[in-house]
């Protein structure tokens, strides 16, 4: 990466110089300031140039042009030798905009290359397992994501829905039980353990409400009709979540 070969060079020179006045030892502690100094200041850099045109792009999703979002994101790419992790920060965008339009095995290819500690990445590749049939291999992606994905009672709940929808009651109370004891302040998670521990009859539409807006990014045939309409009339002609087929709505 530029940013951190940059960084390097600058050290060698530090370090040189500290050669020419004084010997190795009075070298090597310029050479590490420098360095670090160096790069911190680069990838500070890189990041508000990315920053920037994130914002940019959320801006044209917010306005239902799709196609120039994409686009703007795209451009990220240059960004990508400078830096670690822009690449896969990218992906990871361009993956979810790909899942939420249905565009399933696009979502996937741009989804495996995001980040793996992108926790919301992992669980959209675990929905596409899950829509196409592979419940244990979304439900083992799901237990490897645990770590980032654990302080967020969405990421919990996703858990416990997949594997309650995949037919494994039992799991889904596990799961949910040790997700309530990372996030005990959730009511809605305890609501909607409650609710599979009763065998009640879960309705996404509603039961999933408070889980809102991360939600539907994850299952956007939960969208409420009323709110599906309302994005239909702030944006007329432009972007307003898909009714993937096949899925139950509730």
């Amino acid at each position: 990466m530029y940013n951190l070969a940059i960084s390097l060079g600058i050290a060698l020179v530090a370090y040189l110089a500290g050669l020419a006045l004084a010997g190795w030892l009075a070298g090597f502690l310029p050479a590490v300031i420098a360095a670090v100094l160096a790069y911190v200041l680069l990838a500070r850099r890189t990041g508000r140039q990315l920053e920037a045109l994130m914002k940019e792009a959320g801006a044209a999703f917010q306005q239902g042009k799709i196609d120039r979002g994409r686009k703007l994101l795209e451009h990220g790419f240059a960004l990508a030798p400078w830096q670690f992790l822009v690449s896969q920060q990218i992906h990871g965008q361009l993956g979810a905009i790909d899942y939420l339009q249905r565009k399933w095995k696009p979502a996937r290819a741009h989804l495996d290359k995001a980040w793996s500690r992108n926790w919301m990445s992992q669980a959209m590749l675990a929905c596409l397992d899950h829509r196409e049939g592979k419940h244990q291999e979304a439900l083992d992606r799901m237990d490897k994501t645990t770590g980032p994905g654990g302080g967020d009672p969405t990421f919990w709940a996703l858990y416990g829905w997949l594997a309650l929808d995949s037919g494994d009651r039992d799991k889904a109370i596990s799961v949910l039980g040790a997700g309530i004891k990372k996030n005990e302040a959730s009511d809605a998670l305890k609501a909607f353990s409650d609710a599979v521990r009763n065998k009640s009859r879960i309705k996404p539409v509603k039961q999933f409400a408070p889980f809102a807006p991360n939600w539907y990014q994850f299952f956007p045939e939960h969208v409420p009709r009323s709110q599906m309409m309302a994005a239909q009339g702030r944006h007329p002609g432009g972007y307003s979540p898909p009714q993937p087929k096949g899925f139950r709505r509730g």
